[in-house]
């Protein structure tokens, strides 16, 4: 009979090793050589003026950054974003597509027929939480995924502000809910005023990926 000296022996260990920690978000956002190559040349044929500048990441937050950033100027000719964003080329290429299919031509349809010179930008890529979600998850911007404009500006001094337009029936009404309601085919997000209070003075677009392609378009 084994002898023992009145100690319990501990459990054996049935656990298994932990394996290496899963890559940061923001690494597996990264876009392959071609995929990213294919991207740049499309955006070179729509006219968007942009440079490739360093990867970016944040210190304090593994998850946040952009491998392969570009730094969009201008995602058409004669269309500004004053200060320049920074975002993923796929983000870029979505926006180009967006003001030349659906803003360029709404713009078109405005007293006089001004024309589009510059997004006045929000919050581009910025490493924080999603409002609204108590800080449990970041924000589509932590990956460059997502733009914000503030206001359209046109030629002749024109500045439509994106605000709460309440039922006016004017053309300005008109366009905002025009240029918002085609952005759900180009972005999987949008967000602008009458989603929630932190939105009533931004038009926000992002290209998170979702199961099944869903979208949410507030």
């Amino acid at each position: 009979m084994p002898q023992t000296d009145g100690t319990a022996e501990p459990p054996p260990d049935t656990s298994q090793p932990a394996g290496p920690p899963a890559p940061p978000v923001h690494a597996l956002l990264r876009e392959d050589d071609f995929d990213h190559s294919a991207c740049l040349l499309e955006l070179t044929l729509l006219g968007a003026d942009y440079d490739e500048p360093p990867p970016v990441s944040d210190p304090h937050e593994r998850d946040c950054g952009v491998d392969r950033p570009v730094l969009l100027r201008k995602p058409l000719p004669g269309i500004e974003i004053p200060g320049g964003a920074l975002m993923r080329c796929d983000m870029a290429r979505h926006l180009a597509h967006w003001l030349r299919d659906f803003v360029r031509p709404a713009a078109a349809l405005l007293p006089g027929q001004p024309r589009l010179t510059a997004l006045e930008p929000g919050t581009t890529y910025q490493c924080r939480a999603t409002v609204g979600n108590d800080g449990e998850s970041l924000s589509e911007h932590a990956f460059g995924n997502a733009f914000d404009i503030a206001a359209f500006r046109f030629d002749g001094g024109l500045r439509l502000p994106v605000q709460p337009r309440r039922d006016n029936g004017d053309q300005q009404e008109a366009f905002q809910r025009a240029v918002r309601g085609a952005a759900c085919l180009h972005f999987t997000t949008v967000l602008g005023p009458g989603a929630n209070a932190a939105h009533d003075d931004h038009l926000h677009l992002d290209i998170k990926a979702r199961r099944g392609g869903y979208r949410l378009c507030q």
